[in-house]
């Protein structure tokens, strides 16, 4: 009974800093347990290669990967969380203009799902054709400037959460 009047005692602001904030932590343990898992995969098939790659390459290849592994599951939970607030807007309002915000956050969602599965493959079918290209796993999906675009939609999507649950 106190943890819900202490709920409604907060402001919608903090409320929603709470929430990125939230969100944005699952995210990046999400996102590092997959690279763990995955990077296992990439690394098996890495070790099998017939010529051997520099250190160096494949500790840079890691980082970029977690990296974006990391960075794809914070959108994908910052994602969810705006699933979540049309979703219940829509459930009190039946506003037409919802329906449509839910389909462009279920788009996005699909993309970003997507773009997590097809990283680990972009990884493996390149890493099958490392010997004659004799580079380690680095691929044009691994970039600082990926990176850039990660952050810009990180930060958009925190606003339009911040902004949708005000």
């Amino acid at each position: 009974m106190n943890d819900t009047r202490f709920r409604n005692k907060l402001n919608p602001k903090t409320k929603a800093i709470i929430t990125i904030i939230g969100l944005i932590i699952i995210g990046i343990i999400l996102g590092y347990g997959i690279s763990i898992f995955s990077l296992q995969i990439i690394l098996t098939e890495l070790n099998e290669l017939p010529i051997q790659i520099p250190t160096m390459r494949i500790d840079r290849s890691v980082m970029y990967y977690t990296g974006a592994l990391i960075c794809l599951a914070v959108e994908i939970m910052l994602l969810i969380g705006l699933l979540y607030v049309y979703y219940d807007s829509y459930r009190k309002t039946k506003s037409r203009f919802l329906i449509g915000m839910n389909m462009f956050i279920i788009a996005l969602f699909i993309r970003a799902v997507l773009s997590v599965l097809s990283l680990h493959d972009i990884a493996t079918d390149y890493i099958r054709v490392t010997p004659y290209l004799s580079r380690t796993f680095l691929t044009p999906g691994f970039t600082e400037l990926n990176f850039i675009v990660y952050v810009f939609e990180i930060i958009a999507l925190s606003i339009l959460l911040y902004l949708s649950m005000e």
